[in-house]
């Protein structure tokens, strides 16, 4: 998750667009994880340890993820409103929760469905997003959807969209 938030920067670099030089203070990382992880675990718990092996077992990985994160959208978006943030930041975050989603599914799947590695990722998107240099204040949720969607759509082509979790070319 870091990794696509830092290319996500990059971007806007690339772009042009008014960024300040990051600044993400070690201490605010640490205080942030453990609030976040604990958020992660109440939900994670809920999506991946009762809702998500059902859903496969209907619908297939792809298709279970993808209706997960939409509801995963629904579930934010009355706090993305609450926030103050405009109809095109909330539109492109809810639509980012989708890819994130699959990715959350594939590793859960790829992990022996560990719901600590879909705790572990979900809680540094969060720490990802609220340290995006200065505090979060420059994030973008368009560029963001945009990088989770193309690394979601590398994950089906590799891992299959039935499963997620049989990679292609062993």
């Amino acid at each position: 998750m870091p990794a696509m938030m830092f290319l996500a920067y990059w971007i806007m670099i690339l772009a042009g667009l008014p960024l300040p030089e990051p600044y993400i203070p070690l201490m605010l990382v640490l205080t942030f994880f453990p609030v976040f992880f604990v958020f992660a675990v109440g939900e994670e718990v809920g999506w991946l340890g009762y809702a998500i092996d059902p859903m496969q077992d209907w619908w297939g990985a792809l298709k279970a993820s993808t209706v997960l994160g939409a509801v995963w959208a629904l579930w934010h978006l009355w706090p993305y409103i609450q926030t103050g943030n405009g109809p095109a930041w909330v539109m492109w975050q809810s639509l980012g929760s989708i890819p994130l989603r699959i990715l959350i599914v594939w590793l859960y799947n790829n992990t022996g469905k560990s719901i600590l590695a879909g705790i572990l990722f979900h809680a540094m998107v969060n720490v990802s997003e609220f340290s995006f240099p200065n505090y979060g204040s420059h994030y973008d949720p368009f560029i963001s959807c945009i990088i989770f969607a193309l690394v979601a759509a590398i994950v089906v082509f590799m891992w299959g969209p039935r499963t997620l979790a049989r990679y292609r070319f062993a």
